[in-house]
């Protein structure tokens, strides 16, 4: 990274999280923060992240450790659905800043769901959980600087929500296979900020 950001400041999201959804299949999720005393789910989130990483939805070339993962995903707010049934982690997201000091209130996400449960509706319910919780965390707007086009369920999701495609990065990663794919870069403003 180019530049630090400051660290992660508390923020009360009582108002906002637990909040739950229910899955196209009527699996019921509750999404909260993630629990950092909880070192299952630590290792559970970094193994899903990791599987994203090999499968190159993620820009990182190589697996990354517990340290890595903590620098990395879990270094600013982290939230988890579970079934509210069995507990199980279906899917997760992050929250932090995009951009340091004047550039601060635009974030940026990242979102890991569990293979067995995609297209069930997993990523939308974090999707809208991002949405609510991102401006109670004091964020203005969202920017996705890497979307690349061989995820077209992402692609979908950030379309079908009105992010704005707001520019391409030709060739933003090179897989294994040598060829380059693009990037689409994603912004949206939250509700009341809208154009401020």
């Amino acid at each position: 990274m180019a530049y630090v950001i400051d660290a992660a400041k508390s923020v009360d999201l009582s108002g906002v999280v637990p909040r739950t959804a229910t899955l196209r299949d009527g699996t019921q999720v509750t999404i909260d923060r993630l629990n950092r005393a909880a070192r299952e789910d630590i290792t559970t989130l970094r193994d899903l992240l990791n599987g994203e990483i090999e499968s190159g939805t993620y820009p990182q070339d190589r697996p990354v450790d517990d340290a890595g993962f903590l620098a990395y995903y879990a270094s600013h707010e982290v939230f988890v659905a579970r079934s509210t049934q069995s507990g199980t982690i279906l899917g997760s997201f992050y929250v932090k800043p995009n951009f340091p000091g004047r550039c601060a209130h635009i974030c940026n996400s990242g979102f890991l769901v569990v293979p067995a449960y995609r297209g069930r509706g997993v990523g939308r319910a974090l999707a809208e959980a991002f949405e609510a919780v991102a401006p109670a965390c004091g964020y203005r707007a969202a920017f996705f600087n890497l979307v690349f086009e061989d995820n077209p369920a992402s692609l979908a999701l950030w379309d079908s929500l009105h992010y704005v495609r707001t520019g391409r990065v030709p060739g933003a990663k090179v897989p294994p296979s040598g060829t380059p794919v693009d990037a689409v870069m994603f912004y949206k403003a939250f509700g009341s900020c809208l154009g401020q």
